[in-house]
C-alpha cells in the first residue's frame, strides 16, 4: 500500500470546539483516502493506463480542509482534481454525521 507525500493543511474556526472539529477533519480525510484507494486501484500502486492519470492522482488532490460550524470546506490542487474527486470529500462529510450538502468546493487563488 502506497503512503501519501503530500498532507492537506486542516484547521478549524470555531475556537470552543476546534480540537473536536481538527479531529473530525483528520478522520474525514482518511475516509476519503480510504475510498480512493479502494475505487481506484491504482492509488494503492496498480498500474493504470488512463490517459492523463498523472494529473488526477489522490495523492495531493485536496490542498485544505476547512470546518466552519460544520461546513467542510475542500481546496482541490486543479478542476480536474475536484471533478474527480470531489464526492469523496461528500461521503466522507457525511460519515461525519454532516450533511454533504454542507461541503463547498473551492481552488486555490
Amino acid at each position: 500500500m502506497s503512503s501519501l507525500h503530500q498532507y492537506p493543511a486542516i484547521s478549524a474556526h470555531n475556537e470552543e470546539t476546534e480540537p473536536d472539529r481538527i479531529s473530525r477533519l483528520h478522520e474525514a480525510f482518511g475516509v476519503m483516502c480510504a475510498i480512493a484507494r479502494m475505487v481506484w486501484r491504482e492509488e494503492t500502486g496498480y498500474g493504470s493506463t488512463e490517459p492523463g492519470l498523472i494529473h488526477t492522482r489522490w495523492d495531493g488532490a485536496v490542498i485544505a480542509l476547512r470546518d466552519t460550524s460544520g461546513q467542510l470546506e475542500v481546496i482541490w490542487a486543479s478542476a480536474d482534481h475536484r471533478d474527480r474527486f470531489g464526492v469523496l470529500a461528500e461521503l466522507a462529510w457525511e460519515a461525519m454525521s454532516e450533511r454533504r450538502t454542507n461541503v463547498v468546493h473551492r481552488l486555490p487563488t
